[in-house]
């Protein structure tokens, strides 16, 4: 019988699988301008929670009630996190990007024990070590040395940024988990997300729309409404500290989706970053729970 950490445990790293998917729905939706394809997912991610909660008879669950003022901030950090991590793509490149995006488990690690009072363990730091050690070799970050120009530093400066606000989003659900169901926390998060991108909902013609609706639909289920509810809903159980790290799954499975999908190669440092991935992902995963005794 699984425990509740345990599933927790599962339930991430599935999560952090799906969202490896979100570069392959990226690439093969076509001649659609980028804000309309974050719309359009987040609309078909909510619209498929809210149908889950229709069938399950839980639309109570969404109603709003204590922290009103976090769930606001989940949404606004998840699109914080979406809009910064695109500039960086756009003013570096998507290795670089991505490598930024996930100096979140830094910040988390750093900031957990004096926002939401978790101590640092060892096994946290040396997991946190290994994983973005690895991380660094499957993005392989040789651009870092070339000439920078101010276009550059601000693409450098918004991929912190993204760091920074996914870090913000894991610690401002890990808080608001005694008020609201990991599944609840999704749809207002998608909601709050969708309304900021609004504008891009008329910014593509109606028979583009109509060729990719299918890609839209599947991006809006997989790496989004599913992705998101299971890892919100493991953080009830999960040490935010702990999810950061196995999240880092996400690069590893997105290098294997796109040999299989997009047949691009994969390098031998891409193999042995994925290796130490997976062993920083196994460390957490063994560790036995233990909860700080100030919550």
């Amino acid at each position: 019988m699984q425990t509740p950490q345990l599933k927790g445990h599962i339930q991430i790293a599935s999560a952090a699988i799906l969202f490896g998917l979100i570069g392959i729905f990226v690439k093969l939706t076509t001649q659609m301008p980028l804000g309309s394809i974050i719309f359009y997912r987040l609309l078909f991610g909510l619209t498929a929670i809210a149908l889950f909660f229709g069938c399950c008879g839980r639309l109570n669950e969404l109603r709003l009630r204590d922290k009103r003022l976090h769930v606001l901030l989940l949404g606004i950090f998840q699109a914080g996190t979406m809009l910064s991590f695109f500039i960086s793509v756009k003013y570096t490149s998507v290795s670089i990007a991505v490598l930024l995006l996930y100096t979140a488990p830094v910040y988390v690690t750093l900031l957990s024990p004096l926002i939401l009072k978790e101590y640092i363990t060892r096994s946290s730091l040396l997991a946190l070590g290994i994983s973005i050690t690895g991380v660094i070799m499957v993005i392989g970050p040789g651009a870092l040395f070339q000439d920078v120009d101010t276009i550059y530093i601000m693409g450098l400066a918004a991929g912190l940024a993204s760091g920074l606000c996914y870090a913000s989003m894991i610690m401002n659900s890990r808080y608001l988990r005694d008020s609201y169901t990991g599944t609840a926390q999704a749809a207002w998060a998608l909601f709050i997300t969708m309304v900021l991108f609004l504008p891009y909902s008329i910014a593509v013609p109606g028979k583009v729309l109509l060729d990719n609706l299918y890609l839209l639909i599947l991006f809006g289920l997989l790496p989004t409404a599913v992705a998101l509810i299971l890892y919100l809903s493991a953080l009830k159980h999960v040490r935010a500290q702990h999810a950061s790290i196995i999240a880092l799954l996400e690069p590893v499975s997105a290098v294997v989706f796109a040999f299989i999908i997009l047949s691009e190669p994969i390098t031998s440092a891409t193999l042995m970053g994925g290796g130490l991935i997976l062993i920083g992902a196994v460390l957490i995963g063994r560790e036995r729970a233990v909860e700080c005794v100030h919550e």
